[in-house]
């Protein structure tokens, strides 16, 4: 059994009712689970993988505006204007947070969904790689 055969399977089981599932396959694995919280147990003839799987309500629920290039960060349109958005500032989806400039190009950051700036995890001119967190938002 592949291993996104194996993903797809937990990921079915998980959005399913069943509170656990025992197969054993004729190749010789079986995969034992259990809902979230408990323990799901993958079996070969030669080796044996546990995984930990959290539970939902213990998933990490801080939400973050991140950065989709490489480049410098801007809080600003120009150096003499105000931040486009500062601690509880409340934004909408589309609205224009940060510019990020990479390879002399200006690009605007646009919020994907609404909410309010909690903290700026980053300053004016700093340096961002992809993914980086700019803003943490709720």
């Amino acid at each position: 059994m592949e291993y996104q055969e194996i993903k797809k399977l937990i990921e079915d089981v998980g959005n399913s009712k069943l509170t656990a599932i025992d197969i054993e396959f004729p190749d010789g694995i079986k995969i034992k689970m259990e809902k979230p919280g408990q323990i799901e147990q993958i079996k070969s003839q030669e080796s044996q993988v546990i995984i930990k799987k959290e539970e939902t309500a213990q998933i990490e629920k801080e939400n973050y505006i991140k950065s989709p290039m490489v480049g410098t960060f801007y809080s600003k349109p120009s150096p003499n204007a105000k931040e486009f958005v500062t601690v509880g500032s409340k934004f909408k989806k589309g609205d224009t947070v940060c510019i990020i400039e990479a390879m002399k190009l200006m690009n605007e950051i646009e919020a994907e969904q609404d909410g309010e700036i909690v903290e700026i995890l980053v300053q004016d001119g700093d340096m961002v790689d992809f993914g980086k967190k700019l803003f943490k938002w709720k």
